[in-house]
């Protein structure tokens, strides 16, 4: 790209501003947050002794203390709060835009009218989830303004004050004009970060930014300043929501080992021998599986032909009948959705950051299936599993659908006759009980493509494992609707050509944090 060219398409920042200000929101519903339904009439409110008490919440604000800043967030803007703190105490507020802001809340009280009864003073301690009533009626008070995501996982819309913002190339100093720019990606732990915009022409400029920090007024209210090497991606196309915030559908792996293979006794072959696996980093795993809903609009938008779902509506059903090539072009469409560098190259190969290619699953930017190992670590409940043989119990019906359940009647799974004749299917995402980390379907519903080469185990300890030694298939996990329990486990392990399209293989996403 020309530097006159360049430069002609980065400027005017303030009359940019007043043009993305005035975009009409368009706001999907939310139905559901924190993974609980939304009610019309009552907000609820999850206690940690198990009690669940209906009303409403009486606080007009919350206040949470983040890593970036210290925000107030209107309660009429909140569609839900999760308490729980987990692993790293680390809470959260859900808005009703989707957005989301994670930290310690920091309010001693919540404020709770109940449906038939007293107004209640409740200690923040006591309280796991709030998860607060549909409020359609407020959304349009909150306009659809640039999106930024925050490498902490945060992610929220708002109206960026700074002006003359510069990009500093090795050829010229460019003021960015955010009517023309697409998004902006910031690599790196610390200043300077390199720093790629992408225009809305397609052309991308390299370079680094000219300021520490960027002031933001947040739909959900506050103004805030967030230093630079706190921000992952910007995002100004109009209407835009990442994929990521819009479902609020991935849960965080943290980094960890465990024994992988069949650590029961039984099971096939080459679930053995199991061998000790380190992941020394963290990642984004889906929480559903990718749906047609969403596979359909990756069709839609690259002119492909969509799926069949075999009569039984597709919908929020997993997408099937998906071959591995399909599925990580899936995930470089999405990839370059949001700004990122794409994940694989045309032969299946990882890309890291510079376009080379990667067998350090840890070095790949973009979204991409998960490896063997990432999958398995994931289904056991990463470093929160309590060892469970199904990916959240040790009861397969709580969590997998598979032959015996899928179907019209409870069947026994070795009857082949009554199987056949039972319209076992696929069922919705999300309809059995999660795994440790929130993780739904990991067993049973559709078996999903990892990345790897399917090859046999060894007993030799691995550090970020991933198979690229290529052979004739890939592998696939989790068992399906049309499995044996047995074929549901998390150590089960299946494999199938790449170029294969099967009714029963369906695949989810993950991303390097």
């Amino acid at each position: 790209m020309k530097e006159k060219d360049t430069a002609s398409n980065l400027v005017s920042a303030a009359n940019s501003l007043d043009a993305v200000a005035n975009v009409e929101p368009v706001r999907p519903a939310m139905e559901t947050v924190l993974d609980t339904e939304r009610q019309k009439d009552a907000d609820i409110l999850l206690l940690r002794n198990g009690d669940k008490l209906t009303g409403t919440v009486v606080n007009e604000k919350f206040s949470i203390t983040t890593s970036y800043a210290h925000l107030d967030v209107v309660t009429k803007h909140i569609a839900g709060m999760n308490l729980e703190g987990g692993a790293n105490n680390i809470e959260s507020i859900i808005a009703e835009n989707n957005n989301r802001f994670s930290g310690f809340i920091d309010d001693s009280f919540i404020s709770f009218k109940l449906t038939n009864g007293p107004q209640l003073e409740i200690r923040r301690e006591k309280v796991l989830k709030i998860v607060l009533r549909q409020r359609s009626q407020d959304m349009g008070e909150m306009k659809w303004t640039p999106f930024i995501w925050l490498k902490n996982g945060d992610y929220f819309h708002g109206q960026i004050l700074t002006k003359d913002i510069i990009l500093s190339t090795i050829y010229a100093k460019i003021p960015l004009d955010f009517a023309t720019t697409e998004s902006i990606t910031l690599i790196g732990e610390s200043n300077p970060l390199l720093t790629i915009v992408k225009m809305t022409n397609g052309d991308s400029v390299h370079g680094i930014l000219e300021i520490e920090d960027i002031q933001i007024e947040l739909d959900a209210g506050s103004v805030i300043e967030v230093y630079q090497d706190r921000i992952d991606r910007i995002f100004f196309k109009e209407g835009h929501v990442s994929a990521v915030a819009t479902k609020n559908h991935f849960a965080l792996v943290e980094k960890g080992s465990f024994t992988m293979g069949n650590t029961w006794g039984d099971g096939k072959s080459d679930e053995k021998p199991t061998h000790k696996v380190t992941l020394t980093y963290d990642f984004y795993i889906g929480k559903y599986e990718v749906t047609f809903n969403e596979y359909n609009a990756f069709c839609e938008a690259t002119g492909r032909s969509k799926n069949s779902d075999d009569g039984w509506g597709g919908g929020i059903r997993p997408a099937t009948y998906v071959e591995w090539f399909d599925a990580i072009e899936y995930c470089n469409w999405l990839s370059e959705m949001e700004g990122l560098l794409k994940a694989y190259d045309s032969e299946g190969n990882f890309l890291d950051k510079d376009g080379r290619v990667t067998t350090d699953p840890s070095k790949v930017v973009g979204y991409r299936l998960p490896t063997e190992a990432e999958w398995e670590y994931a289904a056991r409940g990463g470093n929160k599993s309590r060892g469970y043989k199904y990916s959240g119990s040790d009861n397969v019906d709580d969590v997998s659908w598979c032959r015996r359940n899928s179907g019209d009647e409870y069947l026994d799974e070795n009857d082949i006759d009554k199987f056949i004749g039972n319209k076992c299917k696929i069922q919705k995402v999300g309809k059995k009980a999660p795994n440790e980390l929130g993780l739904y379907d990991m067993s049973g519903n559709v078996e999903e493509w990892c990345s790897d080469f399917h090859s046999s185990y060894s007993c030799s300890p691995k550090t970020n494992p991933y198979n690229s030694t290529n052979s004739s298939n890939r592998v696939i996990r989790g068992g399906s609707y049309q499995s044996h329990a047995s074929e549901t486990t998390v150590a089960s392990r299946s494999y199938c050509n790449p170029t294969h399209r099967g009714g029963f293989i369906g695949f989810r996403i993950c991303k390097t944090l």
